[in-house]
């Protein structure tokens, strides 16, 4: 178990599957539910994942209020 919560930490996937479950009994069970299981991994590492974006107030490039009354640049 720990090798297994170590190779789930690095990303990879693993998958147990006892001796007793492979005998004709339980074989075909144990193949679809195999199946399943690779096919959701799949599915779920190929996934769009979506980031959101904090929304932030926007930056402001200019001044908030221009006072274009005054006429001189030395009235300023």
């Amino acid at each position: 178990m720990k090798v297994q919560h170590e190779l789930a930490e690095m990303g990879w996937h693993s998958i147990t599957i006892w001796e007793c479950e492979l005998k004709p009994v339980k074989r075909e069970d144990t193949l679809k539910s195999l199946a399943y299981t690779l096919n959701k991994i799949f599915l779920q590492d190929r996934t769009v994942k979506r980031y959101e974006i904090p929304e932030e107030e926007p930056l402001m490039a200019a001044e908030d209020i221009a006072d274009y009354s005054k006429k001189n640049i030395n009235d300023v």
